[in-house]
C-alpha cells in the first residue's frame, strides 16, 4: 500500500535537515575564525607600521652624523631597543630581526638619508609576513 511506502520518510527529511542545519552551523563557525584571523593580521600590520614610524621618528630627532652607525642594522643602541620592541610585540619577530639600511642619498650626507625599514613577524600556525617602509631623513 501507499502508506507502508511512506514509512520513515518523515524521518529521512528531518535527518536531512540536520545535516543542512549542521553544514550551516559549520560554515559559520569557519567564516568567525577567518574574520579574527584577519582582525589579528590587520593589528599585526600597523604594529608594525606604528614602529617602523616611530624608529623614523627616533632618526629625525638624533644626530645626523651618526645616523648609520647607531641606526643600521646591527648598529649601537636606538637599533637594539628598536629590535626589542619589535621582538616583545610582534608574534614570532625573534626569527628574523628588522632589518634598517641607512645610505646618503645620492652619495652625499648633505642631502639627507634614505632609511629602509623591514620589519618580520610570524603569527603561530602561519607563514612569516613582513612590512617595508622607506623615508628620507635629513635636517632642515
Amino acid at each position: 500500500t501507499a502508506k507502508a511506502r511512506q514509512r520513515g520518510s518523515f524521518l529521512l527529511e528531518a535527518l536531512i535537515a540536520a545535516l543542512i542545519v549542521a553544514l550551516g552551523i559549520l560554515g559559520l563557525v569557519g567564516l568567525q575564525a577567518r574574520a579574527i584571523q584577519n582582525v589579528d593580521d590587520a593589528q599585526y600590520r600597523s604594529e608594525a607600521a606604528f614602529l617602523a614610524n616611530d624608529l623614523l621618528g627616533r632618526m629625525w630627532t638624533s644626530n645626523q652624523a651618526t645616523l648609520q652607525a647607531e641606526f643600521e642594522t646591527g648598529g649601537g643602541t636606538p637599533y637594539d631597543d628598536f629590535k626589542s620592541l619589535v621582538q616583545a610585540r610582534l608574534p614570532g619577530a625573534s626569527v628574523t630581526d628588522p632589518t634598517v639600511t641607512v645610505a646618503p642619498r645620492f652619495g652625499d650626507p648633505t642631502m639627507g638619508y634614505e632609511v629602509v625599514i623591514t620589519i618580520f613577524w610570524q603569527p603561530p600556525g602561519d607563514v612569516q609576513h613582513n612590512y617595508q617602509t622607506g623615508a628620507t631623513v635629513k635636517l632642515n
